[in-house]
């Protein structure tokens, strides 16, 4: 079913009649919101899964080498790389989908959760993304180069660009993801008062025309 369908589908089948424009805007900001987070997922995961043959090949080189410090840092980076992919899925997989059977309200509902759980991830980003790529990364460079000035000069550049990526990453979670579930919080409620107001009328309407 496309979106214009399910548009449809909830501007006809809604308990309280809905606008096009309310159900319009409801839809074209789920999409958008749909493919940006697909969009960054597929890119952090073909990012990850590209780095893997690289990683693996500093793995089998310290096993050869010896060099406990490289393997164990390899080891943390490989298993890294496959985490962050499930870890995008684990929280893309709560956006809900064009259901027609699904109430508008309950597809808002959904999204809402959809929206905090993104942001709960976002906000997390320094303890599952940043420190362990930042660990391993570090493992790496000294185990195969030493403690050197140039080895200090580029860890202190990722740790720079980690910092940068915590930040926006915190920002977005507040300034992006919490506002929209804020703003589907409000439309929520103001449907539950249309609602309520269209009940009451109709009621009254029921009454009027018994008497």
């Amino acid at each position: 079913m496309s979106w214009k369908d399910l548009q449809d589908q909830w501007r006809h089948t809604a308990v309280t009649p809905l606008t096009t424009s309310v159900v319009q805007d409801t839809l074209h900001r789920a999409q958008r919101t749909r493919r940006q987070i697909l969009w960054r997922d597929s890119a952090e995961t073909i990012a990850a899964l590209a780095l893997v043959p690289i990683v693996f090949g500093w793995l089998r080189d310290a096993v050869h080498a010896h060099i406990w410090l490289t393997e164990a840092s390899a080891t943390l980076l490989l298993a890294w790389l496959f985490y962050v992919p499930w870890r995008l899925w684990r929280a893309r997989r709560l956006l809900p989908r064009n259901d027609p059977g699904l109430p508008l309200q309950r597809y808002l509902e959904l999204q809402k959760q959809a929206m905090l759980a993104q942001a709960r991830m976002l906000e997390q980003v320094v303890w599952w993304y940043i420190a362990p790529c930042m660990l391993g990364i570090a493992g790496v460079t000294v185990g195969r180069h030493g403690l050197t000035r140039d080895v200090f000069i580029y860890l202190a550049v990722v740790l720079a660009l980690c910092v940068v990526i915590e930040r926006l990453n915190k920002r977005t979670a507040k300034h992006k993801l919490r506002r929209r579930a804020a703003d589907i919080e409000a439309t929520c409620r103001e449907l539950a008062a249309l609602e309520t107001t269209y009940e009451t009328t109709r009621f009254s309407g029921e009454n009027h025309d018994k008497s």
